[in-house]
């Protein structure tokens, strides 16, 4: 018997699928990948001993992002519709890997508003899955599923966890020799109230913003002044990744002293975003140094100017 799983990265998730592979069931983890959230395959396929098969739906997960029908968490997590559609998604590559049924680590109460058994059975629903998903760490306290009923899988396979404490988790993560584990807190941005912040900044001027720019979100300073919209590096690793972006109008870095890289990716206001790149440059305070500037249609140019006021800077910080 086969089933799919859904890989999270965590915990709970590497034991849900350790409990079906324990008990006879050839399991296929999968991850379900967008730019706010984007498990370590890696890691789940040392810990498995199987590879965990990456699929990236960032394109149906932004429309759920823009107008999730369940609404919103306590920031711009969308938790019901994320968790329907990756869901659905699994259902429709069930016969693509002649699998029967779907596994996620789900645990009832671990998350009072996403995972109570209301919850659980309104994202069955709205995927189009009912009876199709099997809960292992939770199952003992659920409605029998389908697999259960046709003999697949056996009730005393699942255990009857349930709320926050994580410590029967933990029991089994040394039953199955799992020495090494992800955090509890999980790994969507989304959940985080800063990056949220970011996006609804965003979507209120993009309305829907592309791919490219979602990803711009994870990484840099940003800074929003009269219609533009500007990023700053913090450290060579997001330096690095801002010029290799592909949405820069204006790119931006310091000639004189050590400084990071900074881009624009809406909007005109060169000077100012000069400005603030070179308040986190190495230069000495009230010091004028030359900035040298790229368009992206391919000209180049050297401005020379002084950073900007701490001050001034925090008014236009997102």
């Amino acid at each position: 018997m086969r089933a799919l799983a859904l890989y999270s990265g965590g915990l709970d998730s590497l034991l849900a699928i350790k409990i079906m592979m324990s008990n006879g069931i050839e399991v296929i983890p999968i991850s379900f990948v967008t730019p706010f959230y984007s498990p370590d395959i890696d890691y789940g396929s040392k810990i498995l001993g199987v590879p965990v098969i990456s699929i990236d739906i960032t394109e149906e997960f932004i429309s759920v992002l823009l107008s999730p029908p369940h609404g919103y968490g306590k920031n711009m997590n969308p938790c019901i519709d994320c968790h329907a559609l990756m869901i659905r998604k699994a259902k429709d590559l069930l016969d693509e890997y002649n699998a029967k049924f779907i596994i996620t680590g789900e645990v009832l109460g671990e998350r009072p508003m996403s995972q109570n058994k209301w919850a659980l059975k309104e994202v069955e629903r709205s995927a189009g899955a009912e009876g199709l998903v099997v809960r292992p760490l939770s199952g003992a306290l659920l409605p029998p599923t389908i697999p259960e009923e046709m003999g697949w899988i056996k009730r005393e396979w699942l255990y009857d966890i349930s709320g926050r404490k994580r410590s029967r988790q933990f029991e089994l993560a040394r039953l199955f020799g799992i020495e090494e584990y992800k955090t509890p807190a999980g790994g969507c941005l989304l959940t985080d109230i800063q990056f949220s912040k970011r996006l609804k900044f965003l979507i209120g001027i993009k309305g829907r913003p592309t791919r490219e720019e979602f990803e711009l979100l994870r990484i840099g300073r940003h800074f929003y002044i009269d219609g533009s919209w500007f990023l700053i590096g913090r450290n060579e690793r997001e330096n690095k990744l801002l010029r290799n972006s592909k949405i820069w109008r204006y790119m931006f870095f310091t000639i004189d002293y050590p400084g990071p890289t900074g881009i624009i990716v809406e909007g005109e206001l060169i000077e100012t975003a000069i400005r603030v790149l070179i308040r986190y440059s190495d230069a000495p305070k009230d010091t004028p140094i030359r900035v040298k500037v790229l368009r992206s249609s391919g000209e180049s140019y050297i401005f020379e100017s002084v950073s900007l006021d701490e001050e001034e800077i925090e008014k236009i910080r997102i």
